[in-house]
């Protein structure tokens, strides 16, 4: 049997320790356009959904997409037209062969693009699973492209000044509804 001397023992550290570094970098490279990426869990995206009330036919816009679970899930189970927005270029990439590879192509799409610049009128439910000012960033954004009754699904992040129709604390799920957002709403506790 080889030795294993101290040099391999120091190279095989570096190793480690760079992939460790390049992985925490990539996982925050997209915090200057909105959040860093922190999957979700399929469990919270199904409740997410449930509370939107997404049917089938609709359409679904995940801005911040990642991989594009939500996006794959809508498409799946929900049977919308589901279209994520991500920025980065290598996400984008993987999300949309994971797309392909569960049959989901012509369903569902993740597109390259900046989610601040991406038109959402045609959706009628906006996922977002971002930081409190990218939220706050894209507010007067959605409420001016959304039509009423579409809704906002936000996972941890509130939209701040809006009233919310639903909430689940325990998930930390806020739904809002366009033309509904002031004083007076009724939140119903999930």
């Amino acid at each position: 049997m080889p030795e294993f001397s101290i040099d391999r023992w120091v190279t095989f550290v570096q190793i480690i320790l760079g992939i460790s570094i390049f992985a925490t970098l990539w996982s925050y490279l997209s915090v200057p356009w909105g959040a860093p990426w922190v999957p979700s869990s399929t469990s919270t995206i199904r409740k997410m959904l449930s509370m939107a009330a997404l049917q089938p036919g609709q359409v679904l816009v995940d801005l911040g997409a990642g991989d594009g679970r939500i996006v794959r899930i809508a498409a799946r189970e929900f049977k919308a037209q589901a279209a994520g927005i991500e920025i980065d270029p290598i996400r984008c990439a993987i999300a949309n062969v994971l797309i392909f590879l569960t049959g989901l192509h012509g369903k569902a799409r993740v597109i390259h693009s900046n989610m601040i610049a991406y038109d959402c009128r045609n959706a009628d439910v906006v996922t977002v699973y971002l930081l409190q000012r990218t939220n706050q960033r894209l507010k007067n954004q959605l409420s001016q492209q959304l039509k009423p009754g579409a809704k906002i699904v936000s996972y941890t992040f509130s939209m701040e000044g809006w009233s919310p129709i639903a909430i689940d604390d325990r998930k930390g799920i806020f739904v809002y509804e366009i033309g509904n957002t002031g004083k007076g709403v009724r939140t119903t506790f999930v």
